[in-house]
């Protein structure tokens, strides 16, 4: 990893959640005195410009008022508020310092790892005091160069004895990430470029639960459209079916009751009615016939009888 400032000067720090002009200091203590809480106020104090010292890929805060005696650090890796302690090569006073896509600087204590960021702490109405957190808000740093106060003396030039060295995923993890940011030095982070690395989604990968999960919704769907395909297809077969049997039964007719009967001829046609009306005819006739007979065989006897 390439250093990303100048350590031969001093930056004047402030979080995105205030205005420029609130900064990052301890107060404005003498050298000789021992380090106090740290606070971001806007009174322009000595103890607000800082040196990012950087070596061997991590980075050293140490301030203005202190020099290379003391850097900002954590008494321990479970401590959540940073302050000046005496300078060492521990990891609790190493830094991890990458660029958010905003352009502002991420700090990451290599004694905590990625999970927790150098931000500001929302539980104080009077003072505003770094803290270590998981939220974002509040973590986005601005360094800014301020020139009015030189450049840092040759102690603080100088490079530490020994570095301890991260072995922890979470250190090493911080540390590959930081290689991703720009190797370019600036004067303040607002003109830095931003990081041209695309940001990977946290949801770019399914679990085994949620595709098992599709699988069985596609199988159960895939089941249900052939079983209504075949409902479907049966209903039609016996529509079918229905209506093939009722176009081969024949129409049922009502026999006429008046049924044709040939006549004697072969060739005239006649109905019941006609053939009972022909009938009662010839009986008719025959009956005229026979009384004809019996009134000349009376007459021819001498009598006459009247039918």
């Amino acid at each position: 990893m390439s250093n990303l400032f100048d350590s031969n000067s001093y930056y004047l720090l402030s979080s995105d959640r205030y205005p420029k002009g609130v900064y990052l200091n301890d107060g404005g203590h003498n050298p000789e005195d021992i380090p106090a809480a740290l606070f971001l106020d806007s009174k322009g104090v000595s103890s607000q410009n800082w040196q990012v010292f950087f070596q061997e890929g991590v980075y050293f805060l140490r301030n203005y008022d202190y020099g290379a005696g003391y850097q900002l650090a954590l008494k321990t890796a479970a401590d959540s508020k940073p302050q000046l302690l005496p300078s060492s090569g521990d990891l609790t006073q190493q830094w991890n310092i990458t660029v958010w896509p905003d352009g502002t600087r991420k700090l990451v204590n290599m004694a905590v790892g990625v999970f927790q960021y150098l931000g500001v702490s929302n539980n104080s109405a009077a003072d505003i005091i770094p803290v270590m957190n998981t939220a974002e808000d509040g973590s986005h740093w601005t360094f800014d160069i301020n020139s009015s106060a030189g450049e840092v003396s040759d102690a603080m030039a100088s490079p530490m004895s020994s570095i301890a060295k991260a072995t922890t995923t979470a250190a090493a993890t911080s540390t590959a990430r930081s290689a991703t940011t720009p190797a370019t030095a600036t004067e303040s982070s607002t003109t830095a470029a931003p990081v041209v690395a695309s940001a990977t989604s946290k949801y770019n990968s399914l679990s085994g639960g949620v595709i098992a999960g599709i699988v069985v919704g596609a199988v159960a769907l895939i089941a249900f459209l052939v079983a209504a395909f075949l409902v479907c297809s049966r209903k039609r077969k016996r529509a079918r079916a229905r209506q093939h049997t009722s176009s081969t039964i024949p129409p049922t007719v009502e026999a006429s009751k008046y049924s044709d009967i040939p006549s004697s001829d072969g060739h005239s046609m006649y109905t019941k009615q006609d053939q009972m009306s022909q009938h009662h005819h010839h009986q008719h006739a025959e009956l005229v016939t026979d009384k004809k007979a019996r009134t000349r065989t009376n007459v021819q006897g001498g009598a006459v009888e009247m039918a």
